[in-house]
């Protein structure tokens, strides 16, 4: 028999209630219910909402019902596409609003871009990875990224 505190975030026993919130922002669809389903192998991990663009994302965070700590997330995975850099450039200006709160922010691109990689870090990102990461090694980041709080990351792939 085990009990759980969840408003200290201590347990006893076994530890079966997820304590790291997720948003994922991605997109297509198909690849927001893959990452929900390859993150769900995590007993510690839970996505408390995916959508499509970082701009919901971050009206999701600011919605004063999900700012306490049993509903807030603490990590935001957003996927980056192969688009223009107007895109970029609104995501990084989201980005940038996301991190004033507490969450922490990992991005998700296609394929590995330098300059890509330094604009995402400045805009506070914790951490670049390819979406293509083992499923094993993206949760063990998340865990990672929550545990260090805000504390940016220089980024690994």
């Amino acid at each position: 028999m085990w009990q759980a505190r969840l408003e200290t975030g201590t347990m006893t026993g076994l530890e079966s209630t997820p304590n790291i919130r997720i948003v994922i922002v991605e997109k297509h669809a198909a690849v927001r219910r893959a990452l929900r389903k390859r993150l769900s192998a995590s007993p510690r991990l839970e996505v408390v909402t995916a959508v499509p663009e970082a701009s919901a994302a971050l009206a999701y965070l600011n919605d004063p019902e999900n700012q306490n700590g049993r509903c807030g997330p603490n990590v935001v995975l957003i996927g980056l596409q192969n688009g223009p850099d107007e895109e970029l450039f609104r995501t990084l200006k989201t980005i940038e609003q996301i991190v004033r709160l507490p969450a922490v922010v990992i991005a998700l691109a296609p394929y590995a871009d330098e300059v890509e990689r330094l604009l995402l870090q400045q805009a506070g990102v914790f951490g670049y990875l390819l979406k293509y990461i083992d499923s094993g090694r993206l949760i063990q980041v998340i865990e990672t990224a929550a545990q260090r709080g805000l504390s940016p990351l220089a980024a690994s792939s």
